[in-house]
């Protein structure tokens, strides 16, 4: 990736935003109700699992090297 994962979650997040003001608008036809339905969706699933890898990394740095409950024996 070129931008850090920080940068593509607060990009979503702002698209998110102005998605979800623009299905807001009465004068949209149905196809594109539907265009920005499928748009949201998609950035919202995007979103989320972008938000997962930063768990996952803070996870997987933590200082012995492993998640929790996830110790060597």
């Amino acid at each position: 990736m070129d931008k850090p994962l920080r940068q593509h979650i607060t990009e979503l997040e702002s698209r998110i935003h102005l998605l979800s003001q623009e299905m807001m608008q009465n004068q949209k036809t149905l196809p594109e109700r539907n265009r920005l339905e499928t748009e949201l969706r998609v950035a919202q699933q995007a979103l989320e699992l972008y938000q997962r890898a930063i768990q996952l990394e803070g996870q997987l740095q933590r200082p012995d090297g492993f998640p929790d409950g996830l110790r060597r024996s």
